[in-house]
């Protein structure tokens, strides 16, 4: 079953099931993964690929991420300042669980250490290699899988 399916199946059987949550974040996700833009419709694109919803749900991931970061400072300001950070705490716990659930359709993020193994087996077999060439095959190889901040950092050290 292609993954915009599985999606959809998913996105019905939240809705059927109240799950609010989860119906909302995945009707988001497909109407973002589906939409084909002009560029897209003028090279010939007219379907979704599992890859294009791979990424929008790579994109959906990172932004979760960042509201998490957000969040959590924003949630550090409070109890240095001694407000209420019941909201916060609410805000970051809908955060959780959404990227719970994008993170069960995307694919399984490598490790650290993995990502290390990655970049140390490359430059083993390319000894010339710069940091664009290595970010360049981890893209090629991996797409999708590791976080880039970090993948840039080991390519550097």
């Amino acid at each position: 079953m292609a993954l915009l399916d599985q999606l959809k199946t998913d996105q019905l059987a939240a809705r059927k099931a109240s799950d609010r949550l989860k119906a909302d974040v995945l009707t988001t996700l497909i109407g973002e993964a589906t939409q084909i833009t002009t560029e897209e419709f003028k090279r010939g694109v007219t379907e979704v690929t599992d890859e294009k919803v791979v990424a929008t749900v790579a994109k959906f991931a990172k932004n979760t991420k960042l509201t998490l970061d957000n969040l959590a400072t924003e949630r550090a300001r409070l109890v240095e300042a001694g407000g209420d950070t019941s909201k916060v705490d609410e805000r970051t716990k809908a955060a959780e669980t959404e990227l719970a659930i994008l993170s069960s359709y995307g694919p399984k993020q490598m490790t650290e250490a993995e990502l290390r193994a990655a970049i140390d087996d490359f430059r083993a077999k390319n000894p010339d290699a710069n940091v664009g060439a290595i970010m360049a095959h981890l893209k090629t190889s991996f797409g999708g899988q590791y976080d880039g901040k970090t993948a840039s950092a080991l390519a550097r050290g």
